[in-house]
């Protein structure tokens, strides 16, 4: 039977996008004419991540640091608090009883997963934009990425990744699209609506539209965040094959599973988004995934990405 699974697949095809030299492509004269200038002034414009995220996420791993210091840190941040504690009762943890404190929260889901609830708390706002041009609904930026940070975390577990790698995935899944914050804008100025079109890859379709794409403007959008190399390499690639990343291989198979299982799922898109939602054996394998660990998270799935809320 789990054979069965992986017959249903297509064989792997190289990408569109993927020519191994990782920025060439990034201006083609699309029909915006954009500059380059113009691209890098609208992410200097970008909103700065929170000031307490950088110090809650130098802290996470940090074997002198301890539970009280973290809760100490976060409480300065009422909102932030009060957004992190929404998220840990949420169906992503799935707790049986409800979470009351963040001293409460940080000794139930430990370092890793606070890294990951602080991140998604701190990005609500920037997150809960409309992207129409990108076939989303309202709020659907946001309920993409938290379902697609779910279903990696999930996968993570599921491969053996351990809960510290699996928590880099969800924090993948989380801000792989920020890209496109900074040209949706764009797109909407050209009147530009991108739809599903056969063997058009997303990259090329925007570099077609406007000379740029989101995982180059995304790369450098993380670095001005600072984010760390793991996270700012699965930004930049997670449309390319995995296969010759070598160290990051595993995250972004894991990535790019978990995004098209959340795109077929239709969470937070029209249904002529252009997303690829084809899951082969090629991107299951590079997830650390067999046929029959596949399947179980095929099966989670409807329960992760229901209920991606906003923590308002």
């Amino acid at each position: 039977m789990a054979g069965d699974i992986f017959s249903r697949f297509k064989a792997p095809s190289t990408d569109a996008d993927d020519d191994g030299s990782g920025t060439e492509f990034r201006r083609t004269g699309g029909l915006a004419q954009l500059q380059e200038s113009e691209v890098l002034d609208a992410i200097d414009r970008a909103p700065a991540l929170p000031h307490i995220v950088g110090q809650v996420l130098a802290r996470v791993g940090d074997a002198h640091s301890s539970t009280s210091e973290l809760e100490r840190l976060i409480e300065q941040d009422m909102v932030l608090a009060g957004r992190v504690l929404k998220l840990v009762n949420s169906a992503f943890y799935r707790r049986p009883q409800p979470v009351g404190s963040i001293r409460d929260a940080v000794s139930i889901i430990g370092f890793a997963s606070l890294r990951s609830l602080v991140l998604a708390a701190s990005t609500s706002n920037i997150l809960l934009v409309d992207l129409e041009p990108y076939g989303m609904t309202r709020g659907g930026l946001w309920r993409n990425s938290m379902a697609t940070a779910a279903v990696a975390r999930a996968a993570g577990l599921r491969s053996g990744a351990g809960p510290d790698l699996s928590e880099e995935f969800f924090a993948a899944g989380l801000l792989r699209d920020i890209g496109m914050l900074i040209l949706s804008p764009f797109l909407a100025r050209s009147g530009v609506r991108l739809r599903k079109a056969a063997q058009v890859d997303i990259l090329l379709a925007e570099r077609r539209a406007i000379g740029f794409d989101h995982g180059w403007v995304g790369d450098r959008l993380a670095e001005k965040w600072q984010l760390p190399p793991a996270l700012r390499t699965c930004i930049a690639r997670h449309h390319r094959d995995p296969s010759g990343d070598g160290d990051w291989a595993r995250h972004l198979g894991v990535l790019r599973l978990a995004e098209r299982l959340v795109y077929a799922a239709g969470v937070g898109m029209h249904p002529d988004h252009p997303f690829e939602t084809q899951v082969d054996a090629h991107i299951v394998r590079h997830a650390g995934l067999d046929a029959t660990r596949f399947a179980a998270l095929c099966a989670e799935v409807p329960h992760l990405v229901k209920d991606t809320d906003p923590p308002e």
